[in-house]
């Protein structure tokens, strides 16, 4: 149990970390402890007394060193802004034009100029190396949107940007000393948890229970972003024109991972050396290693950035429990939580995402394989599902294929490739095991395919691979005839439909009587295997061969980006 003690005007907070109701109290936790070390570095005082063990804090208040770490943590400044449309019952400072230029034709357009409040988070950037501060302003921006989404919420800041002292600080050591009468004589004092420090807090909920917590645990919860990482998902939205498809990406608001400590003590310098190390490079006014395709990924990232410099996997759990991920968004006056899930330490997955991280990825493949990653599944499962949501050149390259964004089944082909020096490695090795029997089996689906696409290509167009093979251009790219590409697209496209809209027997019939139509030069013991398959699982056949057609169907083109 956590409890309070008051002596000489000194207040002592004793919290044990398994306690504690929730992950975010547990990060609140380690956030304030984090919080207490930025002060020490930049010589503020006084200091809360602090003493630390891995399961356990004792934390000791002046109620001036108390008062000094709300007016830190929630200090801020007046910054002029400029915006297209006046705020609501607010006279601007001024007015300006502002030149823009859209499509390449210069307009003015008028801007109003306002004074807003701006968080300064000195507590964050004492760690964070930015030096073009992306990483705050990922922190700014998210907690105008989320946190303090109703601008209600902000009068904490506003108070701290007229220089006035935080009344969190007063508030707060008042309860403080109410719950410390209330524990003498037995009594367990509450109060009312707010949005704005605790993710999904209502008034009340449908069954009209209120969300309330106990004083020194509400406390926590003002510390909890502090050791959290903030990232960025984007929604996909298909375009289409007579020419081509085309894939935009926007902000779908924002992803927070939520620690859950499990060794307070190496948890807090994890947590330090992992602040001071986020990546800097930028994708726009983002940190680049904040934008995300699945809100799950910042989970995934947050564990990764966790654990890059563990040895192994004692060091990686031993301090670190669980993520709590939460993708939520403004809507309206409303901020809605869209998902949530938690992650738990796996070194093994963590070392594996680590490997796809570093490569551009096509953002329905990176969904696809995450998503797979996470559930413990096989890397293609629910590829189905994709197949008959999006439009077809998502997934058989033409002419109409997204220009902007790597190719799907580039990532594939890639996937199949890394499949078959697994292979042979392992057979060269003799390491095989029954473990593989689902990658031999993918293998020899995309051989398969391969064999019955070139073949049929090779006939439609008249044209012999082996005898432009050695044609290449200045890269080393082969330079494939246009009847070649045109037969290649039809073949492939035709054989995607045709398994896409087959199921149970129809489909075998299909594979057996189209696919298996060409001379194929398996050894008979790969052909029955696959056969066998085919016939107790044609499902798991179906989804690696659509998959096979979408890796042959590209070839090198010089237009793409």
């Amino acid at each position: 149990m956590s409890s309070i003690s008051l002596k000489d005007d000194v207040l002592t907070l004793e919290y044990n970390l398994f306690d504690l109701p929730t992950a975010q109290h547990k990060a609140g936790l380690a956030g304030l402890l984090v919080m207490i070390e930025s002060l020490r570095r930049r010589e503020k005082n006084p200091l809360p007394m602090v003493e630390v063990s891995p399961t356990s804090a004792k934390i000791s208040f002046t109620k001036e060193s108390l008062q000094m770490v709300f007016d830190d943590l929630y200090d801020a400044v007046w910054i002029e802004t400029e915006s297209k449309q006046k705020w609501k019952g607010q006279e601007p400072k001024r007015i300006v034009d502002k030149e823009t230029e859209i499509n390449g034709k210069k307009k003015k357009e008028k801007r109003f100029v306002y004074d807003a409040v701006q968080p300064k988070g000195m507590f964050l950037q004492t760690f964070y190396s930015d030096a073009d501060e992306i990483w705050i302003k990922l922190w700014r921006d998210m907690t105008w949107s989320i946190l303090r989404g109703i601008p209600a919420t902000r009068n904490i800041y506003e108070e701290r940007a007229n220089e006035k002292p935080s009344s969190e600080g007063e508030s707060v050591w008042q309860n403080f000393q109410k719950t410390f009468e209330s524990q003498k004589k037995g009594k367990l004092l509450t109060e009312s948890l707010a949005s704005s420090v605790f993710l999904g807090a209502e008034s009340g909920n449908a069954e009209k229970v209120s969300f309330k917590g106990t004083i020194p645990h509400n406390f926590l919860l003002n510390f909890w972003t502090i050791v959290s990482l903030i990232y960025v998902p984007r929604e996909m939205e298909i375009k289409r024109s007579e020419e081509h498809l085309k894939i935009t990406r926007s902000e779908a608001g924002y992803v927070l991972a939520i620690p859950e400590p499990y060794d307070l003590e190496n948890f807090v310098e994890d947590a330090v050396e992992v602040l001071t190390s986020l990546p800097p490079e930028k994708a726009g006014f983002r940190p680049r290693a904040a934008l995300i395709d699945l809100f799950q990924e910042g989970g995934l990232e947050y564990l990764y950035q966790f654990a890059k410099k563990k040895t192994d996997d004692r060091q990686f759990m031993s301090c670190l429990h669980a993520v709590e991920v939460y993708h939520l968004q403004k809507q309206g006056n409303r901020i809605r939580q869209l998902g949530a899930e938690r992650i738990l330490p796996n070194f093994q997955m963590i070392g594996e995402y680590e490997k796809f991280r570093d490569v551009v990825h096509n953002p329905f493949y990176k969904q696809l394989y995450l998503v797979n990653l996470l559930n413990g599944n096989l890397w293609y499962d629910g590829s189905d599902a994709f197949f008959h949501q999006e439009p077809m050149p998502i997934f058989v390259y033409s002419s109409k294929t997204p220009k902007g964004i790597r190719f799907f089944g580039k990532d594939v082909k890639d996937k199949f490739e890394g499949i078959s020096a697994t292979i042979k490695s392992k057979k060269e090795g003799n390491l095989m095991t029954e473990k593989d029997v689902d990658d031999q089996l993918s293998l020899r689906v995309y051989r398969l395919i391969q064999n019955y696409i070139r073949r049929r290509t090779e006939e439609k167009s008249d044209k012999k691979y082996d005898d432009f093979k050695k044609n290449k251009n200045d890269k080393g790219f082969v330079i494939y005839p246009k009847e070649y590409r045109e037969a290649l697209e039809k073949i492939c496209s035709d054989a995607f439909l045709a398994m896409r809209g087959r199921r149970d027997q129809d489909f075998i019939e299909y594979f057996t009587g189209t696919i298996c139509s060409v001379p194929q030069y398996l050894p008979e013991s790969d052909y029955l295997f696959v056969a066998n398959v085919l016939t107790e699982d044609w499902q798991k056949v179906k989804t690696l061969s659509m998959l096979a057609i979408s890796a042959n169907s590209y070839l090198f083109d010089p237009t793409d980006e």
